[in-house]
């Protein structure tokens, strides 16, 4: 892989020596909020081929155009345990963005990481743990690419909850935000940054990501978009990243400094609410910034060089199409319209080409994940799955989680939440083509058996819903929660919940029924974690169930699984609490504070490893899910492949520089705007110089470098670097893990296995466990198959923040097989000696 980037920088180089300046400030800045056919578009050189570049969201589908798959949720795929089906979903994924003309699709996410229970952002990304984030991501990333697409993971770092993300974004509502003078710090320690945080983007590097998109907020008192320490040196040096980094929309906060500080992309490309103002701290400020000498031209051709180089590293990507145009406006639907809808200017011409995007493998991949993700957290006397034959003759369905909302299916940014709920809102969002409701595809099964069936959407005439219950032999009621992106507020909640309580009056409606109907089902759709306490120990509610956002196929997925035709086989990817004061609250108050800090006081200890340190008993645990049937472990071997070493071995030297770009600083006026050439389009940034700008060409004595930012060049990588993802020794497998699992039951069924290490405390105190490994399989009745994991060097490694490295402690390492984070069915060990 390594060898592959080096011929795509030689590749990208010999474009760029041929560029002007104002051709390579083209490809960084974007060219303007509604300046282009997607959400975001950079500047083209025509000249040699190079097109606009279009950058789409994203994570769950194509946002913003027609004839699309809506797939499940990030984190309904990370309940699925299942790498492989995750892989295929990025590749659907990738196929769709393709087929609408899309460069870079902004995803996956894999940050949040999910610290923090009612986080807005949460369900975008794969679950509560550096690992399980780290494989998803990868398989997500290979799937994308492997389509001929760049993948763009986000968001690059600490980006936990939505509150005081961006200053400005609720300033006219009171409530302290008026008050805002930055944008909050997530403050984060060495340690945690490494075992934590960074985990997922290194995996996702390792897979050839092309780019990473950084976030809104601060990370320790400086902006994550010119955070020179977390750009420069962990990401680009240490983890060894070699695409470009391209700033959240609006996340850019200074120009020069942005630069130097490892930003190689500006998007939308104007600053923060100033759209289509024209202003940014780029375009012709970045140009003037090369001729005054402020910015070494040598980082203009790094990020010119960066942005083409994943094209060129990326086998099935083809770059140099000048005709490349996406077949779809961000901007309206309508097939024909003015060529700059938003700013309503510019001739009629098609919009949108309506392309089909669509296939029977999305489809597949689509429904599979739906129905994989959905968790089976109670079945009290097996009353699961339905049969008419166990008596079942009349059902209820019920609960606003069932049926459509009375807006529709596709309001704006999916914000409306009084019906079935297909995704949370926001960038991620995604128009549905259809949606296939749980009350449509459970009427459609119980009438295949000849159960009657009654609905009802009422959640607040409660007495009429406690009477249909009365006659159900059976009650089914969908309920959830929704949450979203910082920029929506619903219901008063401003992207993150406000608490943890169902919706739509969800909690009193399962309790009106369940008082009523002796056999309750319970479905939580929801974006995270919700309290179950007022009705889980309700003896009359027999069965729960939760899913993610599942997409267009929520009913169908649902519908299998209550009917026995799927045996459910998700697992959480996050632990319930059975107390609100065991999650880690969203800072929503400022009080008098103008620039917010949030601490990330958990350390190492996200999610169940917090539980586990302080042997709090939650709810239900990560890595929990039951299923129709039942297996055992037998038979758990450990080989070792390599031998263990404490410490890394040093990686290689940097390749000497090889730069044929030099330096062409010449006359400013020869980047003056063309106008006998083009016609200014409102709202547009050029990259070109204006007479005002000439007058202030001149060399800056008195600029400051970004605090961590060192212009010399390293001749040799920090010990944890020198290759994609860190040290190449990190990944190399120090042993093979297997077990045999069998299929006790009378059911078809999956198995997740999952593979937790216990550390040795010689230098460090870890968690009691950590997740390491994971394993899907689907066995027959009475046959078995063998589960296998491989442990890298990285997976029994710890941060040691005084070497600046990762070691291998001496020890004895406990390596458990377990169903969930709390039940282990075998036990082996790994002894490392001195």
């Amino acid at each position: 892989m390594d060898r592959i980037w080096q011929k795509a920088y030689d590749k990208a180089r010999k474009l760029v020596e041929k560029m002007s300046i104002t051709e390579k400030v083209n490809l960084t800045t974007g060219t303007g909020w509604g300046s282009g056919p997607c959400i975001g578009n950079t500047g083209s050189v025509p000249r040699l081929g190079i097109p606009s570049l279009c950058l789409q969201d994203g994570p769950n589908g194509v946002r913003f155009t027609d004839f699309i798959t809506h797939f499940p949720s990030g984190l309904a795929t990370g309940s699925t345990f299942n790498k492989e089906l995750i892989y295929l979903r990025g590749k659907a994924l990738g196929s769709e963005h393709k087929a609408k003309g899309v460069n870079v699709v902004l995803g996956p996410t894999v940050g949040p990481i999910g610290l923090k229970a009612a986080g807005g952002r949460n369900w975008e990304s794969f679950g509560a743990d550096p690992y399980l984030q780290g494989i998803c991501g990868a398989a997500t990333v290979e799937g994308i690419q492997d389509e001929g697409v760049i993948a763009c993971v986000r968001h690059l770092i600490g980006n936990e909850q939505e509150h005081f993300r961006q200053v400005g974004e609720w300033s006219d509502e009171g409530g302290g935000w008026e008050n805002l003078q930055s944008s909050i710090s997530a403050n984060i320690g060495d340690r945690a940054m490494h075992e934590i945080y960074l985990w997922p983007f290194a995996d996702t590097i390792r897979a050839g990501a092309g780019s990473i998109m950084c976030s809104y907020n601060q990370v320790n008192n400086t902006y994550a978009c010119e955070n020179s320490y977390l750009l420069n040196y962990l990401l680009k040096e240490e983890l060894g990243f070699q695409g470009f980094v391209v700033s959240d929309w609006g996340a850019q906060h200074t120009g020069v400094e942005s630069s130097l500080a490892g930003l190689d992309m500006t998007m939308p490309g104007e600053t923060f609410d100033n759209w289509l103002s024209g202003k940014s701290y780029w375009g012709p400020l970045l140009t003037r910034a090369v001729y005054n000498q402020t910015l070494p031209q040598s980082r203009l051709n790094d990020m010119a060089i960066r942005i083409l180089a994943p094209f060129f590293a990326i086998e099935a990507c083809n770059l140099l199409q000048e005709n490349h145009h996406p077949s779809f406006s961000s901007w309206t639907f309508h097939t024909f319209g003015q060529e700059f809808p938003y700013q309503h200017y510019g001739p009629i011409m098609q919009q949108n080409w309506h392309v089909d995007a669509r296939s029977a493998f999305s489809d597949e991949i689509a429904l599979s994940v739906a129905k994989e993700a959905i968790v089976l957290l109670k079945n009290e006397g097996h009353n699961l799955p339905i049969a008419k034959s166990d008596g079942i003759r009349r059902v209820l369905i019920a609960g606003a989680g069932a049926g459509p909302d009375p807006k529709g299916y596709n309001c704006k940014d999916q914000r409306c939440v009084e019906g079935v709920l297909t995704s949370g809102w926001g960038s991620a969002a995604v128009n549905n083509p259809y949606v296939i409701t749980p009350y449509e595809a459970i009427q459609e099964k119980a009438i295949e058996q000849g159960i009657v069936v009654d609905y009802t959407s009422d959640v607040w005439e409660l007495d009429n819903v406690g009477e249909l219950a009365d006659y159900a032999d059976m009650a089914i009621v969908v309920v959830g929660a929704s949450s979203g992106e910082g920029y929506i507020e619903v219901d008063g909640n401003f992207g993150d919940r406000n608490n943890l309580t169902l919706w739509n009056n969800g909690d009193e409606l399962i309790c009106a029924i369940a008082e009523r109907c002796r056999k309750t089902i319970v479905i939580v759709n929801s974006v995270g974690p919700v309290s179950l306490d007022k009705w889980i120990d309700k003896e009359n509610v027999v069965a729960v169930l939760y899913s993610a956002p599942l997409g267009q196929f929520v009913g169908k997925a649902m519908a299998e699984v209550l009917f026995g035709e799927f045996n459910p086989s998700g697992k959480l990817p996050f632990t319930i609490a059975k107390k609100k004061s065991h999650y880690v609250p969203i800072i929503s108050d400022l009080e008098d504070c103008e620039n917010p800090q949030d601490n990330f006081d958990r350390d190492i200890y996200l999610d169940y490893r917090f539980f586990d340190k302080h042997t709090i008993k939650p709810l239900y645990e990560f890595g929990y899910g039951l299923s129709y049937t039942s297996f055992t472990l037998c038979d758990l071997k450990i080989i070792e492949i390599n031998s263990p070493s404490e410490y890394l071995p040093y990686p290689e030297e940097y390749l000497p520089i090889y730069n044929t770009c030099e330096d062409d600083v010449c006359d400013p006026e020869d980047a003056l705007f063309p106008h006998d050439e083009i016609r200014p389009v409102p709202g547009f940034i050029y990259p070109y110089l204006y007479n005002e700008n000439i007058r202030s060409v001149e060399d800056d004595e008195n600029f400051e470098y970004p605090k961590g930012y060192n212009p010399d060049q390293k001749t040799c990588p920090p010990l944890a670097g020198g290759g994609l993802g860190g040290n190449p020794a990190l990944w190399d497998v120090l042993y093979e893990v297997s077990a045999e699992v069998k299929n006790d039951g009378k059911y078809k069924g999956g198995y997740v296995a999952q593979l937790y290490i216990e550390f040795p405390s010689t230098i460090l105190l870890s968690p009691p466990k950590v997740l390491r490994g994971f394993d899907k399989v689907f066995i027959e009745p009475n046959e078995s198959k063998r589960v296998k994991f491989e442990i890298l060097h990285r997976d029994l490694s710890i941060w040691d923040t005084e070497s600046q490295s990762w070691i291998i402690q001496t020890g004895t390492y406990n390596v458990y097989i377990a169903s969930s984070s709390r039940r282990v069915e075998l036990t082996g060990e790994i002894d490392i000696g001195c």
